[in-house]
């Protein structure tokens, strides 16, 4: 007769309550955990299958597995320090694992998790159940929790550790496919190079299944990551190489100097990007540990929509302090380390911007001729017409716009006025003339482009300024009204490169009954404390905004509990009622003071930015926003 307590879980009160189960709130982020894990056991093969219509997902590894002892003082023991016995696998992996939480992130998706394992010859089985994990936590006289034991024989292993989830409460509908790319994105360790296959339904995952190697169309490249990509990249048009070498500073003096390795790029449109391609990722030790390094930049360039990249920064993860947070997706930021790699980032994007225009306009005939219609009107000119039209190619593609529709737009108007405003007086003087004198002077006629970008930013300016100076001389409480009637059509007050506010009414009437839901379970206190929230969109992203009153003080785990209901809200009507659209959320509360404890503003905004939220006080906004424009008052 089998052993109930065969196998004991230790718990720990206080690090489950900081970090909770739900620390993980997506299949890619679960399942990169437990990838890492078999990385860790020295795994040469990871076989996830995916069935949607049962709603199961299986992990299954040839790693080396586990014995009963194995199971009990590593797997089941929650904060097991792994690189305590070592920061190498048997085989020399660097080892990802680090804070014993990783198994934890299964249950965020799942209601029952299954492990069978086999070591040495033995198999072990067990199935764990969230619910009776929580009960445990809550209790207050018995911390442990005591597995169901299973026969070892219901699943056919001959090696390694098979994970089964079931019971699970996210949808499948589009997982398949959508996990082999952002598995691809997550890790850098995928392939043969690394004698590390994962495969999703048998089909191998490939570092080209992240998308990015065939839409690039400029690369600033640095390190052995770097190279990889510059010699892989399908139709990149220019390459350049950087240094890959930065400096850790420590206190005021030079610590250390440490190599960076990865690429930042731009592609040829922004549509290209969808709203995961447009970052610039952060890694160490071949997995994510930072979706996303561009927001500490607040790029407002046109050039920030073209971006993606990739930084490699093993040292960012070593046996000194651990400055990775506990989901394993972002850095603490006053870390010496992360800063000097921001610090690196920041003076390539400032190569990457003061570079690009000029590549872009190198490259605006070719550009300029994909459109057939265009190419058939340049196929018809003389050779001198051909080489103002070229001119006029460059001067269009200078001024960087965003929209396809719009560019296609001014090609129209702009070969308009080169037919019948230029060339309409000029041709007979053509015939006669063939001076470096006549050439100018039709290049004239058509060199408006740049006081045409001028008059542009000007007028775009003035309707900034035009809102911002409603703000000034406003009493405090006047704040809200004034913020209340412009911020939900003026989101660049809230980010300078989000130039316009949309909304997809379809969207926003489903989303907007969704928070009607939650409205409605509000405490009295709750609803006096809110003037409004709303959703819109912007640079591909669901955009959520919440407006506090001025007056009113809201601690920092209120306003996680608040934020995180609407924001679920948001996923599930997406993922349930639009699946195709890009889940790409952001949550942003107006206040008009910091959340408290005041005392604690960086721990404060590592918490909410957890779950893709962040604060901004109404002062803070105006004063931003005063400052961005100040020089055309």
């Amino acid at each position: 007769m089998s052993d109930p307590q065969k196998y004991t879980m230790t718990l720990s009160l206080n690090v489950l309550r900081h970090l909770g189960i739900g620390l993980y709130s997506n299949v890619p982020a679960v399942l990169s955990e437990l990838v890492a894990n078999s990385w860790d056991a020295d795994a040469a093969r990871v076989e996830i299958s995916v069935d949607t219509k049962e709603g199961v997902i299986e992990v299954k590894d040839t790693g080396c597995g586990m014995t009963r002892g194995d199971i009990n003082e590593r797997f089941l023991k929650v904060g097991y320090q792994r690189r305590e016995e070592g920061d190498v696998t048997d085989s020399g992996r660097a080892v990802m694992g680090r804070k014993g939480i990783g198994k934890l992130s299964a249950f965020s998706i799942a209601q029952l998790v299954e492990v069978h394992t086999i070591r040495d010859g033995q198999k072990h089985a067990f199935r764990m159940d969230r619910n009776a994990i929580e009960s445990r936590i809550k209790g207050k006289e018995n911390n442990d929790y005591h597995p169901e034991h299973i026969n070892p024989e219901t699943a056919d292993l001959q090696h390694g550790t098979r994970l089964v989830l079931r019971g699970l409460n996210r949808d499948l509908s589009r997982t398949v496919s959508y996990l082999r790319q952002r598995l691809a994105r997550r890790f850098s360790i995928i392939g043969s190079e690394h004698s590390f296959e994962v495969t999703v339904n048998g089909e191998h995952i490939t570092p080209r299944d992240r998308g990015f190697h065939n839409k690039l169309e400029f690369l600033w490249y640095f390190g052995e990551h770097g190279e990889a990509m510059s010699s892989t990249a399908g139709f990149l048009k220019k390459k350049k190489k950087i240094k890959s070498v930065i400096t850790v500073l420590e206190g005021g003096e030079v610590e250390q100097t440490q190599e960076v390795s990865g690429w930042i790029g731009t592609v040829d449109k922004p549509e290209t990007l969808d709203e995961v391609n447009n970052a610039i990722v952060l890694m160490a030790r071949g997995k994510l540990v930072h979706e996303d390094l561009l927001p500490e930049f607040k790029e407002a360039g046109v050039y920030a929509d073209y971006v993606l990249g990739e930084i490699n920064a093993d040292f960012l993860d070593t046996d000194e302090e651990d400055i990775i947070t506990s989901g394993r997706q972002s850095v603490k930021e006053d870390a010496p380390r992360y800063m000097a790699v921001i610090d690196f980032v920041g003076e390539t994007l400032k190569t990457v911007k003061n570079e690009w225009t000029g590549l872009r306009k190198e490259q605006s005939k070719t550009r300029a001729l994909a459109y057939p219609t265009i190419k058939e009107w340049y196929d018809g000119l003389g050779p001198d017409r051909k080489k103002t039209a070229e001119r006029l190619f460059g001067k269009i593609e200078s001024l960087r716009l965003r929209d396809t529709n719009t560019i296609k737009e001014l090609y129209r108007s702009s070969i308009l006025a080169f037919e019948k405003l230029a060339l309409k007086d000029m041709l007979s003087a053509l015939d006669t003339l063939e001076t470096e004198e006549s050439f100018d002077a039709l290049v004239q006629l058509i060199s408006g482009i740049d006081e045409i970008e001028a008059v542009h930013y000007y007028e775009v300016a003035k309707g900034r300024l035009a809102v911002i100076s409603e703000f000034a001389e406003m009493r405090e409480n006047d704040l809200e009204k004034v913020l209340q009637r412009h911020i939900f059509n003026h989101l660049w007050l809230l980010h300078p490169s989000w130039e316009r506010a949309a909304s997809n009414s379809r969207i926003e009437q489903t989303v907007q009954n969704e928070f009607g839901k939650i409205n409605a379970r509000l405490s009295q206190k709750e609803k006096k404390g809110r003037i409004d929230i709303r959703y819109r969109t912007a640079a591909g992203k669901h955009i959520i905004v919440e407006l506090k009153k001025y007056d009113r003080t809201v601690r920092v785990e209120t306003l996680l509990v608040q934020l995180r209901k609407y924001r679920d809200a948001l996923h599930k009507c997406l993922r349930t009622r639009y699946p195709e659209e890009p889940t790409h959320i952001e949550v942003i509360t107006i206040l008009g003071s910091p959340p408290t404890p005041a005392d604690k503003p960086r721990e404060n905004e590592q918490l909410l930015r957890q779950i893709g939220a962040r604060y901004v006080t109404y002062d803070q906004l105006v004063l931003e926003a005063e400052r961005s424009y100040e020089r055309l008052y």
